[in-house]
């Protein structure tokens, strides 16, 4: 027999198997805009991230091109894919957000490891999931292989999402198109947009609990792009040092721009600092606009859920 109980904005689903897939999220952060009304949904759209320990959610009215609404879940037990399938039934169980089937648009974020970019002159979809797999342990039977194609970049994404995080996304919303993209596609899209063309070769990270996301782009474009799992901060910096260093560029003299999961206070910051001379934490995207609301974040974060909006 299951039992449910609540603590605080969390709900916490047990059950007497020690088998379960249902996990305990809590909402951290929560904005909303006065104007924001669910019956509007039509003209509004709906962005989704999903990482191993968050699901965060945003909603952009699209006529005033303006975000007017976040959430953010933390995950706090999720290990499993299978997990996360049940902690997104369980949200979807308690979110109005997602139990509305008449949004103007969803866009979807996936993070994981599980990408590669391709030269688009050598694409074939038929084989996508062999390119895949020679970068990846890709298990077709448990994972769905997609692609994303970077206009102006002449390269194709090849991403796998798991199956049972793909099918409860599906069972969600049953009678809208899901637009899936990988991590590193946002990232991608909203740097590119935003360097200036001439500006030098530069490196830019995105960070989550445990994983970091590396990028090196200059006047030609995109140089780099790679995901690492890292579990203290020493593996944090060795990454970012590294990286540099293969890429020929100088920690003492490079400016390194950051967002995501970072705060002034943390070790990683700390850490940063110590070896890199120059930190910037980078910005939101500018060419859309956000409530006023959103002003008490700091800019940096949520960088992935922004850049939704560029990934049409």
């Amino acid at each position: 027999m299951q039992q449910f109980s609540r603590c605080g904005t969390a709900l916490l689903l047990k059950t007497d198997t020690l088998n379960t897939t249902s996990t305990y999220f809590r909402l951290s952060h929560k904005i909303q805009d006065e104007a924001f009304d669910l019956q509007q949904a039509p003209e509004y759209q709906l962005y989704l991230s999903l990482a191993q320990q968050s699901v965060r959610m945003a909603v952009i009215d699209a006529a005033r091109n303006k975000f007017i609404l976040l959430e953010d879940y933390e995950l706090l037990t999720v290990l499993t894919p299978a997990q996360m399938a049940g902690q997104l039934r369980l949200l979807a169980a308690e979110s109005p957000l997602l139990q509305l089937q008449s949004w103007q648009e969803i866009r979807v974020c996936i993070s994981n490891q599980h990408f590669t970019l391709l030269p688009e002159t050598l694409y074939d979809p038929a084989h996508q999931s062999d390119y895949l797999r020679l970068h990846s342990n890709l298990n077709p039977e448990q994972e769905v292989v997609l692609s994303y194609r970077h206009p102006g970049l002449e390269a194709i994404n090849i991403f796998s999402v798991d199956a049972a995080v793909y099918q409860a996304l599906q069972g969600i919303f049953q009678e809208q198109p899901l637009h899936l993209v990988h991590l590193t596609s946002t990232l991608i899209r909203s740097i590119l947009h935003q360097a200036e063309r001439h500006a030098p070769r530069s490196m830019y990270a995105f960070v989550e609990s445990n994983y970091l996301t590396l990028l090196v782009a200059g006047p030609n474009g995109l140089e780099f792009c790679n995901i690492f799992r890292y579990h203290n901060p020493e593996d944090f910096i060795y990454y970012i040092v590294f990286v540099m260093q293969e890429q020929k560029l100088n920690p003492e003299q490079e400016t390194i721009t950051v967002w995501g999961d970072i705060m002034h206070d943390s070790q990683l910051f700390h850490i940063l600092m110590r070896y890199v001379r120059h930190v910037k934490l980078g910005r939101r995207p500018t060419d859309v606009s956000y409530s006023y609301k959103f002003h008490d974040l700091f800019e940096h974060r949520y960088f992935d859920l922004y850049s939704l909006h560029l990934c049409e």
